[in-house]
């Protein structure tokens, strides 16, 4: 399996009056996510599928790159969500037909160490 980790894109700065869970892109990080599929899409890359983490900034990072061609299947995981947890995630992940491609849109430091548990088994 092929596997690419993204960071959502450039989201609005935290403020006490807004959740975190309901930030959502800046016209900025749409822009430049919009530019971010196009080149994916240019270079011939296709996801079976992408997984998103449930926050909005991610979920319309998600949808960016899905209707950009990029992906038949986009699918939520409360597991990318921050402070996920990989190990249930690769537990869940067992009970799908596994796809040959896929996407996982999440969270920064997270994602960091989900590429360090991969690559080296543990995050250090």
């Amino acid at each position: 399996m092929e596997l690419y980790l993204i960071r959502h894109g450039i989201a609005v700065e935290r403020r006490s009056d807004v959740e975190d869970e309901k930030r959502s892109l800046t016209e900025v990080g749409r822009q430049k996510t919009h530019q971010v599929a196009k080149r994916l899409y240019e270079l011939g890359l296709q996801f079976d599928l992408i997984l998103t983490s449930p926050l909005v900034r991610s979920r319309q990072t998600a949808e960016i790159l899905h209707i950009s061609g990029l992906s038949c299947q986009l699918k939520e995981s409360i597991h990318l969500a921050p402070g996920g947890d990989i190990y249930a995630w690769l537990k869940s992940l067992e009970q799908w037909e596994q796809p040959e491609t896929m996407a996982l849109i999440g969270h920064q430091p997270d994602l960091g160490h989900w590429a360090e548990i991969l690559i080296w088994g543990q995050a250090r």
